[in-house]
Order: C-alpha cells, then sequence, then structure tokens
C-alpha cells in the first residue's frame, strides 16, 4: 500500500463516524480497536479537534497495534443521558458525557459548574484538576477518567428588554441549563425554568422565556440564539457545563503498559485544558460579533452592576455548599479550593 493511500485511510478514519484510525497495515490479530461513543455529529467541535485527533496520534504513537473506532451521533446508543452507564457497563470503551446528566454521582465535581468558579472553560477545568486528587478522584473509580474539561460560563442572552441591573431582570422568565441553578436565578428575582437547548430559540422566539443562561458560543450556529435574542449581557459570574471522557475500567486493564502511557499521554490535564480552550474560541468569536452589534446588541455591565449581581449569586451559592456540606460533603472546602 503507497504512503498516499494511507494517509487516506487516516484521513477517513477521522472524519467519519464509525471508521478505525490506523497508519499501517497489520493484521487483526496484531491490532486492538477501542469504541469511542459521543452524541454529536462529526463536524461538532469536539469531533473534529479532541477525539479524532486523538485517534489520530494514538495510532501513530502504537504504530497502528492501537486503534480508536469512533461512534458519532449516537451510533452505539441513542440519549446523552447514558454515556456514563454505557462506559461503565462497557457498550463502549471510551465515552463522552455531560455531568449535569448524572449529577448525583458527582456532587463534588459538580461544584466546579457554580458562579465563582473561573471566567472561562479552561479556567474552570484547571480549577478541577488542581483539586482532583485530594477531592474528587473517588467519584471516579468505576471508571478510568481519561479527561473532565468545561464550557465558557455562562452570561444572558434576553429577548426584548436590555439587562442593565438586578432590577432589570426581575420578574422575567430566565431559562437556566440544570435544575441547581434556578435557585440562583431566583435570588435575583428572575423566574428560573430549566429546559434542553434544543427548545430554546422556540421558546424565545415565541415568548415562552424572557431570557436564555448560556456560553456565549450559542448565539452561532447550530442554536443561532442571536436571532430571537435582542441583547446579551457579559460581566456577571455565570454557570459552567462540565463534560468528561472515561474509559472502562476492564478496557483500561487490558492494555498493554506501553498502551496505557500512549494514551495517558494524549489524555489528562493538559488535554483537557486544550479542549476547554479550543472550544472557548467559539465563544470569544460570538462575543466579538455581539460587540460588533451583529444581529445582537452587548451589554456590558457596569463594575457596580456587576459587584450586585455577584454578590447576590454568591450568597446563594454559600447557602447551597453549607447544605452539602451537612451531607458530610466538604462542599464550602471544595470550592474555596477552586477559587483560591
Amino acid at each position: 500500500m503507497s504512503s498516499t493511500t494511507s494517509k487516506l485511510i487516516v484521513a477517513a478514519a477521522v472524519l467519519g463516524a464509525g471508521l478505525t484510525v490506523s497508519g499501517n497495515v497489520i493484521s487483526s490479530a496484531q491490532a486492538k480497536e477501542l469504541k469511542l461513543a459521543h452524541f454529536m455529529p462529526p463536524v461538532h467541535h469536539l469531533h473534529r479537534n479532541m477525539f479524532a485527533p486523538i485517534a489520530k496520534d494514538l495510532a501513530a504513537a502504537t504504530n497502528g497495534k492501537l486503534t480508536i473506532k469512533i461512534y458519532s451521533s449516537g451510533a452505539l446508543g441513542k440519549g446523552p443521558v447514558q454515556q456514563y452507564k454505557r462506559v461503565v457497563q462497557g457498550v463502549a470503551d471510551i465515552a463522552f458525557g455531560v455531568l449535569v446528566y448524572t449529577p448525583k454521582l458527582f456532587p463534588k465535581t459538580m461544584i466546579a459548574s457554580l458562579p465563582g468558579v473561573g471566567k472561562t472553560g479552561a479556567d474552570v477545568a484547571r480549577a478541577m484538576w488542581k483539586v482532583y486528587d485530594n477531592h474528587l478522584a473517588d467519584e471516579y473509580k468505576k471508571t478510568h477518567l481519561l479527561a473532565l474539561f468545561a464550557n465558557w460560563p455562562s452570561v444572558i442572552i434576553s429577548r426584548k428588554k436590555p439587562i442593565r441591573t438586578v432590577a432589570d431582570i426581575k420578574g422575567m422568565k430566565l431559562r437556566v441549563s440544570s435544575p441547581a441553578d434556578i435557585k440562583h436565578v431566583n435570588a435575583w428575582g428572575a423566574v428560573g425554568i430549566h429546559m434542553a437547548v434544543t427548545k430554546t430559540y422556540n421558546a424565545m422566539q415565541n415568548g415562552v422565556i424572557d431570557a436564555i443562561q448560556i456560553a456565549p458560543v450559542a448565539m452561532q450556529r447550530p442554536w443561532n440564539l442571536n436571532e430571537p435574542g435582542d441583547y446579551v449581557t457579559v460581566g456577571a459570574n455565570g454557570t459552567a457545563s462540565l463534560f468528561f471522557v472515561m474509559m472502562n475500567n476492564k478496557s483500561w486493564d487490558g492494555l498493554s503498559k506501553s498502551d496505557q502511557q500512549a494514551i495517558s499521554k494524549l489524555t489528562g490535564k493538559a488535554a483537557s485544558i486544550k479542549a476547554s480552550e479550543g472550544w472557548g474560541k467559539g465563544d470569544l468569536k460570538a462575543l466579538k460579533a455581539a460587540e460588533a452589534g451583529k444581529k445582537i446588541k452587548m451589554v456590558k455591565l457596569s463594575a457596580a452592576a456587576a459587584a450586585k449581581f455577584d454578590a447576590i449569586t454568591d450568597a446563594s451559592v454559600r447557602k447551597q455548599l453549607a447544605a452539602m456540606d451537612k451531607t458530610g460533603i466538604k462542599a464550602t472546602e471544595i470550592y474555596n479550593a477552586m477559587t483560591k
């Protein structure tokens, strides 16, 4: 096989869901293939810039002896909520998932999603890894953790009314991404409503909700919330969504030490921060477009207004942490360690 043909095989595997990434021609008896499951389309940022490069680099590092077959768009099972279960049970060797879908399994990690942990997704990722060994590791005993990262903390996109002060948001129906966030926006005087992101465009367009708390990138494709929204308010501390990439324990233990080392070099803390930084480029692009007034107008909170929002939010967060402390989780200690 020519080198050109080999490269074409690698490219096809990287870009296509369900294709094996391999740089060399080896017998099936020599090769070991890992199944990686996620629920986004192959055009998604994480598929193109995280999963596919890891698959390509792993094949190169092991001379094609260890490969990854990527199953995108829920090919190994529909429903993002089941991703953790799929990797624990071995339906997939590796799986990507969103922690908020199974928050009761990761209560300590979910503390990183709270407002005030970081200003960017990379900040939040660093905060999680800073406390991982001392506080979070025991939540991942059923799997081998490969990556733990976050997206950009939320901004507020409003339908018709610009939000410049806490008083402006009172009484507004505000969509949040997690039920746990409702209490924080209620403290502002808003009416928190939990709703899937897939429903937000129509809900805002039809006036079912007045505003959305979400990462800035949602102003662009595929969500296009800069169309039903007239304003985006920035400057207040927001919540972040948290994500994992995990490997089945038996699949991990079945690898040779050299193969484990090859995977470890491509994953872990550095890869997690890189994933957050890469995703954040879309948020920066969306914010820049909003600042230029493209389809949506940006409202930058004054220092005094932002401080008022953050003071109310912090008081709400501290109440939540204190309640968790009473259950035996050292929530306040973990949050303080993340934010110091």
